[in-house]
């Protein structure tokens, strides 16, 4: 466990919680037992490739914190398909500006949808993976091949044909995203790394959080980079219905269009690995709900990082991995969230 802070940081830390500092990770002093969670991950680093960040914050207070390896709580990492959910929350900052709806047509905004046969695919469908549209997706399915989100989601359209009805079939795949992504630029007159930028990293104090892009286009579905603290500011936002350090981000409303449930069973035709049996939401995943209908919501990454707000016990919790690898390990997530549970009680 790392040492904890007292005197005047600590005293910075009750008033803004989940904050970055320099180099130190403050955590507040707590009577919560987390030494079965130290046990958990010491049996597990191996697992988690070595190097990674376990954070959990607990009443908008830091109350456990730990650096695996040369893991560092503020250094930004690629965060895979936990992006995912930084863009739905992005699209809905914007429906909260009046500026869209979750149920427009793409088309409305991208002309060429509706050239290319493809005028019904929404906004709402594109966040939730019920396009329609048949083989694998893009984002980083084709990094390197072009150099604007622009381009790719025209090319996209003109060579992607319709599978199925859109909003009938759930397919995971990067498409979605960068289309409700290029329609975010044409909206705001402004590129996607920029808006995230003003719109969701300025707010939520996530400084050195950033959708990059250079050669490549930015990829909205699996292209963030984050250091564990600052997702760890975003999860916290959720938890507590789109307010972060006394200010709103997103409206209740919006956060409600998070965590409701998009799919059932039926529905599901591919999904990643390690979300059996899970619901879809809106950027991550109902992994299940208690007694009285709190969700437990996780954000995995195929990269190896996960994220998860637990409602039913009013907590959130990141881990991240420095090093992508080829799959999230799922039984050891499952045991570092019962490891949480257990010291929470």
């Amino acid at each position: 466990m790392l040492t904890t802070t007292r005197s005047f940081i600590l005293g910075l830390c009750l008033l803004a919680p989940s904050l970055i500092f320099a180099q130190k990770l403050v955590i507040a002093p707590s009577t919560y037992n987390f030494k079965p969670l130290d046990q958990v991950l010491e049996a597990n680093q191996k697992n988690l490739d070595k190097n990674f960040t376990v954070l959990v914050d607990k009443n908008n207070q830091l109350v456990y914190g730990r650096e695996m390896g040369e893991a560092k709580a503020n250094l930004p990492v690629p965060v895979g398909s936990i992006s995912k959910w930084l863009t739905a929350a992005l699209t809905l900052a914007l429906v909260d500006q009046g500026k869209l709806s979750l149920d427009d047509k793409v088309s409305t905004y991208l002309p060429i949808f509706k050239t290319y046969g493809k005028a019904y695919i929404t906004v709402r469908q594109c966040l939730t993976h019920f396009t329609g549209l048949a083989g694998a997706g893009i984002g980083s399915f084709h990094l390197g091949k072009y150099s604007t989100l622009e381009a790719e989601v025209n090319d996209l359209c003109a060579k992607r044909e319709i599978g199925t009805n859109p909003g009938t079939e759930f397919r995971y795949t990067d498409a979605g995203y960068a289309i409700a992504g290029r329609v975010l630029e044409v909206i705001t007159k402004k590129s996607f790394a920029q808006l995230v930028k003003e719109t969701l990293f300025r707010p939520l104090n996530m400084q050195r959080s950033s959708f990059p892009f250079g050669v490549s286009a930015v990829d909205p579905a699996d292209g963030a980079l984050c250091s564990p603290l600052e997702l760890l500011n975003f999860a916290t936002m959720i938890l507590n219905k789109g307010v972060f350090n006394g200010k709103r981000v997103l409206s209740e409303a919006s956060v409600a269009e998070l965590l409701k449930a998009e799919t059932t069973a039926a529905q599901i035709k591919s999904s990643p690995i390690g979300v059996d049996g899970y619901t879809y939401a809106m950027g991550a995943w109902i992994q299940s709900t208690d007694a009285s209908g709190q969700p437990l919501i996780c954000a995995p990454s195929l990269k190896g990082s996960w994220a998860f707000v637990d409602f039913g016990r009013g907590y959130a919790a990141v881990v991240l991995v420095n090093k992508e690898f080829s799959e999230p390990k799922k039984q050891v997530y499952v045991a570092i969230e019962g490891a949480i549970e257990q010291a929470l009680q």
